[in-house]
């Protein structure tokens, strides 16, 4: 008997072996910039411009678990810093409720988003996040972590979308704990004072200067010192950054870019 395979399963067939070779080339990569630019490749293969993996742990509790690997917007992610936005963010407080994620046009059904969740919603479309998917990736005993897809459209994302997006989030995620490993980190953390690490704490909170400096019993320029002399050690220009790489760094909770 013949079996005749219609466009449809072709493109399914084909995708597949886009996945199954995203899969062979992840187990192949060593560091996360290497994960990170084929999670680039092939988001934007799937018709998406952005994406996000993070696992959501305590970095204070010094594990080396932890994992932010994302290509959104920059602007976007000083934006959720400065403003703290991540306090209320809807997706990621809808998808908690889910069990293999949400697309974007679904947080209603799970939660009823407040002022400010819309508020987020919108900003987030004025950098250009439109629509997305995200999805929990659960493991007993530890935080969730999430992956999310990202693009500038409205349209509708396919079903076969979703499925290839579950595929690509779990491959990845299982690669980047590997390539953390139990006692190492991906890159060479830059060390800092725990008096700078506590100032830097409060600047990701919002704090000026002054209200450190009230809070940590110290003077303005003294905690102006600590920040800026953590910032040179970083090499970056703005302390937003600053705080990012102390995330990256396993200095500060992860929370604060959720």
């Amino acid at each position: 008997m013949r079996v005749v395979r219609t466009m449809g399963s072709l493109e399914d067939a084909g995708r597949l072996g886009d996945i199954t070779a995203f899969e062979a080339e992840c187990r192949q990569a060593t560091t996360l910039e290497q994960l990170k630019s084929l999670l680039d490749a092939i988001v934007h293969q799937f018709g998406f411009r952005w994406f996000a993996l993070v696992h959501n742990v305590d970095l204070k509790r010094t594990t080396r678990k932890a994992l932010l690997i994302t290509t959104y917007p920059v602007r976007w992610v000083e934006e959720v810093i400065d403003a703290r936005l991540h306090l209320e963010d809807p997706v990621h407080a809808a998808c908690a409720k889910t069990v293999s994620g949400l697309t974007w046009d679904q947080i209603g059904d799970y939660i009823a988003p407040n002022a400010r969740q819309r508020s987020i919603l919108e900003r987030g479309r004025a950098h250009g996040l439109a629509s997305g998917f995200t999805m929990p990736i659960r493991m007993r005993d530890e935080p969730d972590a999430m992956f999310t897809i990202a693009r500038q459209s409205d349209d509708k994302i396919s079903s076969p979308d979703l499925l290839s997006a579950r595929l690509i989030g779990t491959v990845a995620f299982d690669q980047a704990r590997t390539l953390l490993g139990p006692d190492e980190l991906a890159h060479v953390p830059i060390a800092l004072s725990p008096r700078q690490i506590d100032c830097i704490d409060l600047v990701a909170q919002g704090k000026s200067d002054w209200e450190i400096g009230q809070i940590l019993g110290l003077s303005r320029d003294t905690v102006h010192e600590y920040v800026e002399g953590a910032r040179r050690r970083y090499g970056v220009r703005r302390r937003t950054q600053l705080v990012l790489r102390a995330v990256r760094d396993g200095h500060l909770n992860i929370e604060a870019l959720v």
